[in-house]
């Protein structure tokens, strides 16, 4: 016998689903054979406790055949009963030979799953009190805007531009335009392109500053986001999390875009939508919700 010796590598879609309101979620994983022999595999969900096992199954056959150096897309189903207690959760799933189950087997990431408080009856809110608090509160912001605009100390102020999501150079363009100062914090490397955007500014926007307050922005890589309304969902998944990268690279060691998925009645396992639109410009890591029929 030669080649690599067998074993699993399991990889999770998603470091976190959510349920919906009747407590349901499917968790989207890959499991590779990555020696070079053929295997036979039990698929095996395992809740870290206090999550239950009964409230975690596989989708399809759990036993399945994986031929060398090959891939199967695997669906883990939540099924949280109503009034379980409410908390944060993990589970992961397992790859584990049923020929040789002592020596090769591979144990999955942890995925989290939040089970929310079961609502509870509410009295009547007297509504008219926060209408009346909201055009009081109203006034007096009026008020104390037009007071600092028009003093006539020789106090100015001006109000500070909103430049989160733009481009490095545009937001300093803004910022200058408005008579403000601008020092910027790279993270994730310095790439000078249209690569880079602004993922955070302090002060915050539409806060009154005096002319000349100096403007901390955060700067970061982006990535753009692909279209994937109408695919599969493991397919978006994976185009997601190699987002920019060329087709033939192997899966990146993290994720460029992250999916957090809400499910829908629907032809099986095809995202019906997305937001942000294809097109948009994210930092790494950041989230693209979809939505995928069930």
């Amino acid at each position: 016998m030669s080649g690599r010796p067998p074993t699993f590598v399991v990889t999770a879609a998603s470091e976190k689903v959510t349920l919906d309101e009747s407590g349901r979620a499917r968790a989207p994983f890959t499991v590779t054979n990555a020696g070079a022999q053929p295997l036979r595999g039990r698929l095996v969900p395992r809740p870290r406790r206090p999550a239950k096992p009964e409230w975690l199954s596989i989708v399809g056959d759990p036993i399945r055949d994986f031929a060398p150096n090959a891939a199967e897309q695997v669906v883990v189903q939540l099924d949280v009963p109503p009034g379980s207690r409410p908390g944060s959760y993990r589970f992961r799933l397992d790859a584990v030979s049923e020929d040789n189950p002592d020596e090769v087997f591979t144990e999955g990431p942890f995925v989290a799953f939040e089970v929310a408080p079961s609502p509870q009856p509410k009295k009547p809110f007297p509504w008219w009190i926060l209408a009346a608090v909201g055009a009081v509160t109203s006034l007096i912001l009026m008020g104390l805007v037009i007071w600092l605009l028009v003093r006539d100390d020789g106090t100015k102020v001006v109000a500070v531009p909103s430049v989160e999501g733009r481009a490095e150079t545009a937001a300093r363009t803004i910022l200058a335009e408005a008579n403000l100062n601008v020092t910027v914090r790279y993270v994730g490397g310095e790439d000078p392109g249209p690569n880079l955007i602004v993922v955070n500014q302090d002060p915050e926007a539409d806060t009154l500053q005096p002319p000349e307050t100096v403007v901390r922005l955060t700067v970061g890589p982006t990535v753009v986001v692909p279209n994937v309304r109408g695919q599969p969902l493991f397919n978006a998944v994976f185009e997601l999390w190699n987002a920019g990268l060329p087709d033939e690279t192997p899966p990146a060691p993290e994720a460029r875009l992250r999916a957090r998925i809400t499910w829908v009645a629907g032809p099986d396992d095809i995202v019906q939508s997305q937001n942000p639109a294809p097109g948009t410009r994210l930092p790494h890591g950041s989230f693209v919700e979809i939505t995928v029929s069930l």
